[in-house]
């Protein structure tokens, strides 16, 4: 197949291209500035401009282009030749970034994922079956159970950007509802790889733990009955792939690539507690948690990270992914505690870690 991908350069658009990649796919990716694109590990992908047509198989093609503009800021012939040449979409590209004004994830999230969806809704003949990745988190601040076919139970979100990635998924299921066949992927929480924790780029609970691992931020809010629920980038990657060439049978359907063993915050303390360098974090319910009470530095990283993700460490929601495993049986090769202590060896071995403040 030819494959168009947004978010190439991204964590889940790189691994996932690297598969396609070596499965003999040709691969076209929409990328926003010309650049390399690498792999977790740092492999380089060798690729060449995409001029129009189709390529040769294993071939990555990349070409230049913008989702918030109209066409994709594409010239009218290469957007009709790219419309007309590609058997599949996947759109990985998202503002992920927490702390970012409203706006800019409605212009990249929501109105992104539309001109998307007109890309593959218009094509001559036929619409282009289409992968959305959206998040575990549109599950919003509602407790309970969350599965695959749950979707709008008048939640709450923690951030801008779940309800940006809630309003895209929106977009899609009604792009479904009018006949473009699609597949809906909802990672949660995606950390290092299942083998040594190897990580390219730490944001969520790695800017969480930088500073209160280094003791910068010492108590935050959190109900110990929450659960974080983390997933090796290797193992979202192989579900992505794997709806993508079980499209037939994953058309419809929403995959949850999540843990079986979710993270209570108890147990990510035990881990913390096994590096002697570690200052372990101290939750305490929000209903007595204050930060004005806090001074200097600490409220400064409170304000500007701790704030962003505290939310995280609230949900008492329990994720299922039970029809996920008739497309996706594979189990993460590491998870739990188990997961969380190779994520946090090579977060320490890459210096990303440390106890002493003055380097935050």
């Amino acid at each position: 197949m030819q494959i168009l991908v947004t978010g190439a350069s991204g964590l889940v658009g790189a691994e996932a291209i690297a598969r396609l990649l070596k499965a003999g796919h040709t691969i076209v990716a929409l990328v926003h500035s010309v650049g390399n694109i690498v792999t977790n590990d740092g492999t380089l992908l060798p690729s060449r401009p995409y001029t129009g047509g189709r390529g040769n198989p294993g071939e990555l093609l990349t070409v230049k282009g913008d989702l918030q503009q109209d066409g994709l800021g594409l010239d009218a012939e290469l957007y009709r030749q790219l419309q007309s040449s590609v058997d599949r979409v996947l759109h990985s590209a998202a503002l992920t970034s927490f702390g970012r004004p409203e706006e800019r994830y409605e212009a990249i999230n929501v109105a992104g994922t539309q001109r998307m969806i007109d890309f593959a809704m218009k094509k001559p003949g036929a619409c282009i079956p289409f992968i959305y990745i959206s998040t575990m988190y549109v599950c919003g601040e509602r407790p309970g159970i969350f599965s695959e076919t749950a979707f709008d139970r008048g939640q709450s979100f923690g951030s801008p950007y779940e309800a940006s990635k809630f309003r895209a998924e929106s977009l899609i299921r009604k792009a479904q509802d009018n006949g473009l066949p699609t597949v809906i992927v909802r990672p949660a929480i995606i950390v290092g790889d299942s083998v040594d924790g190897t990580m390219r780029k730490f944001d969520t609970i790695y800017a969480v733990y930088r500073i209160t691992t280094a003791g910068l931020v010492r108590t935050i809010p959190g109900d110990y009955g929450a659960t974080l629920d983390i997933v090796p980038i290797d193992w979202v990657a192989d579900g992505v792939v794997a709806a993508l060439e079980n499209f037939s049978q994953a058309q419809g359907r929403t995959l949850h690539l999540c843990s079986d063993q979710p993270l209570a915050l108890r147990e990510i303390n035990d881990v913390c507690a096994l590096f002697p360098s570690f200052s372990v974090p101290r939750f305490v319910p929000g209903h007595v948690f204050h930060s004005y009470g806090m001074k200097g530095l600490e409220k400064r990283y409170y304000d500007e990270v701790i704030s962003l993700y505290e939310s995280y460490f609230r949900r008492q929601t329990v994720f299922v992914r039970d029809s996920t495993r008739d497309i996706f049986a594979k189990a993460p090769p590491a998870q739990g505690k188990e997961l969380l202590h190779k994520v946090f060896s090579y977060a320490v071995k890459v210096g990303y870690f440390r106890r002493t403040t003055h380097e935050i």
